[in-house]
C-alpha cells in the first residue's frame, strides 16, 4: 500500500489510497469516497480554514483590545469626574461654612443693634403700655400640653 502526501503552504496530509492490489486484482479500499473530492477540494479546504480561522482570531483579538481599551477610558474618565466631583464638594463646604459664618455674624449685629430698653421705654410712654398685674397673667399647668386652648373673647 502506497501512501501518498499533500502539502500546501507548509501544511502536509496524508492521502491514503482507495485502491490496493492483491496479487493481479486491485480492491477498492473505499468505494463510497470519490479521488477527485479527495484531491481537488482538499487545498481550497485548508486554504478556507486558514484564512477564516486567522481571520477570526484576528477579529476577536482587535475586539478584545478594543473592549479593553475602551474600558481603560472609561475608567480614567470615571476617575476624573470623581476627582472633580471631591474638587467640587470640597468648594461647596468651604463656601457654606463662610456663609454660615456671615449669617453667625450678621444674626449677633442685628441682636446687638437692639436696644431693649428704648424699646420699653417707647412702650410706656408713647404707647401707654404697662406691665400685667397679678390677675391678668393666666398659667396653664401641664395637663394642657397636648390639648390646645379656645379663645372665645378678647382678654383684658
Amino acid at each position: 500500500m502506497e501512501t501518498q502526501t499533500l502539502e500546501f503552504k507548509g501544511l502536509k496530509r496524508r492521502v491514503t489510497p482507495t485502491t490496493t492490489t492483491k496479487g493481479n486484482t486491485a480492491v477498492k479500499l473505499n468505494p463510497k469516497k470519490n479521488k477527485k473530492s479527495m484531491l481537488e477540494v482538499l487545498p481550497k479546504e485548508i486554504k478556507k480554514y486558514n484564512i477564516s480561522s486567522r481571520l477570526l482570531l484576528t477579529v476577536f483579538y482587535v475586539v478584545c483590545i478594543g473592549l479593553f481599551i475602551g474600558s481603560i477610558l472609561v475608567y480614567i474618565n470615571l476617575q476624573g469626574d470623581l476627582s472633580n466631583s471631591s474638587d467640587k464638594i470640597a468648594s461647596l463646604k468651604t463656601r457654606y461654612e463662610q456663609e454660615k459664618k456671615d449669617n453667625d455674624a450678621e444674626l449677633a449685629a442685628i441682636n446687638n443693634s437692639i436696644d431693649n430698653e428704648e424699646i420699653r421705654r417707647v412702650a410706656i410712654e408713647k404707647l401707654g403700655m404697662h406691665y400685667a398685674s397679678d390677675g391678668q397673667v393666666v398659667e396653664y399647668t401641664e395637663d394642657y400640653v397636648n390639648d390646645y386652648v379656645r379663645v372665645y373673647s378678647v382678654i383684658h
